[in-house]
């Protein structure tokens, strides 16, 4: 029982000890200051991307690029496998060929 009664005044005096306290105050300004860091790490989009239209067309210009790629690498003829003797031929690596 004793120890029950000394649990209780502990809390009592715990409780009593944070009546007192104030809440904090920040610095001066504070918010000034922070407002100020948030644009600078922030900072709003340009004022040419503000408008639209103008990202729009952009974007669909890359697509057009884009499709336009795929379709002229797509339509490109694969050329026939080349054995090595052909291959020689061609960039003049005969086997009389003193220039190697």
């Amino acid at each position: 029982m004793k120890n029950q009664e000394e649990i209780e005044r502990q809390i009592d005096d715990t409780l009593d000890s944070l009546a007192g306290i104030k809440s904090a105050e920040p610095r001066p300004f504070f918010q000034t200051r922070l407002d100020a860091r948030m644009q600078q790490r922030y900072a709003p989009l340009p004022k040419f991307m503000a408008k639209p239209a103008l990202v729009w067309s952009f974007l669909a210009l890359v697509v057009l690029l884009n499709v336009g790629v795929v379709i002229r690498y797509s339509q490109k003829t694969v050329s026939e496998p080349q054995d090595a003797s052909t291959f020689a031929k061609e960039y003049g690596l005969g086997a009389f060929d003193t220039n190697l």
